[in-house]
């Protein structure tokens, strides 16, 4: 089954548990919540045990079907998570999932997350594989024709009445951008509770408020201003967002930009940028930062943020909020060092 990422909830709801999601996107709003979703019903249901693993570059495949084929002491039911680069699995990652799947372990769930996956990968068998064992969900860039629609959905959620007109001021002002619609959906939620929240009540709340959105981070590092994104960082922070969807923000950035620049180098940035729904002020910044960029210098920073999302989920060792402040110096363009007068998140508190 292919369910369209913001009919999700909805169509997960109806059903029953599959036995196996993959869940990816450049959503991350949508792709997290949806794996939330995945696993709060399955630990409703019995699944109380969960192995994570990263396919990162020499990743054991077999380490799959160990996770599938143990029987825990302690838990009848499994989660066995698998976190897929933008590539995919691989020809021996596909292969393993598909047997994975020829198993009869109606115990054990098969929940696959990526923050995006390349064409050929959701063309290729494993992913078919997947669908016609359960549930395969897509996050695409949300089309501005349908951004009115769920942000009424989400204020429903939330106990939010808006306007029409609110609903379509708040869609202007955050065209693109989910998390950042969320968040000002989560603030109308807590300053007008019990009333109908006009145009004018949103726009004034729009004036009002100092957006240090998760999104202006990585906008701020990609003008080269390093200050002004490392005090966006530390407001996050302080207001306390997780670091996870903040690393998802850079991530999502950083490739685009990496890809950009591939393509700039190629001459056909305005082609590649012509494929990409986002803001046009936004486009036009990643296309001046993706004609200045080295891709050998973006290729290593992505993998610096693979270690802070490793970080992030418990895989690697290390301090989440420091990893993200050297990649928010780096993306900027500096050199992390002296560059900053901010302390260390270390000095503050850990993770």
């Amino acid at each position: 089954m292919d369910i369209r990422a913001e009919d999700f909830e909805t169509e997960f709801a109806r059903h029953p548990l599959a036995r196996a999601y993959v869940l990816a996107g450049s959503e991350p709003l949508q792709v997290v919540e949806a794996a939330d979703a995945v696993r709060r019903r399955a630990r409703d249901e019995g699944f109380d045990e969960r192995d994570v693993l990263h396919a990162e570059p020499g990743f054991d495949w077999a380490q799959l079907a160990t996770a599938g084929a143990n029987q825990s002491l302690f838990a009848a039911r499994r989660i066995v998570e698998l976190h897929l680069p933008d590539k995919g699995p691989g020809k021996p990652g596909s292969a393993a999932i598909a047997d994975f799947l020829k198993q009869d372990a109606p115990d054990t769930l098969l929940l696959i997350v990526a923050p995006g996956l390349a064409a050929s990968a959701r063309k290729s068998a494993w992913y078919k594989a997947v669908a016609r064992a359960g549930v395969v969900s897509y996050a695409w860039p949300l089309p501005a024709s349908r951004m009115v629609a769920w942000i009424e959905r989400r204020a429903g959620t939330h106990d939010l009445a808006l306007t029409r007109e609110a609903a379509q001021l708040l869609a202007t002002q955050n065209e693109g951008n989910l998390l950042a619609a969320a968040q000002e959906i989560d603030r109308l939620a807590l300053l007008y509770p019990d009333t109908t929240v006009d145009h004018a009540e949103v726009a004034a709340a729009a004036s009002d408020h100092a957006r240090f959105d998760i999104f202006d981070l990585p906008a701020k590092a990609l003008d080269g201003d390093t200050a002004g994104a490392v005090k966006s960082l530390y407001r996050l922070r302080a207001e306390g967002v997780d670091a996870v969807p903040i690393t998802w923000a850079l991530v999502n950035d950083l490739r685009t930009l990496y890809q950009a620049a591939l393509a700039a180098r190629a001459n056909r940035l305005d082609a590649f940028m012509n494929k990409i729904f986002m803001p046009v002020p936004r486009k036009r910044q990643i296309s001046r930062a993706a004609r200045a960029a080295d891709p050998a210098r973006l290729a290593c920073l992505l993998r610096q943020a693979a270690r802070a999302d490793a970080i992030n989920k418990g895989a690697a060792p290390g301090r989440a909020w420091d990893e993200l402040i050297t990649l928010t110096i780096a993306l900027s363009g500096r050199t992390p060092g002296a560059q900053t007068s901010q302390p260390s998140f270390a000095t503050t508190r850990s993770p």
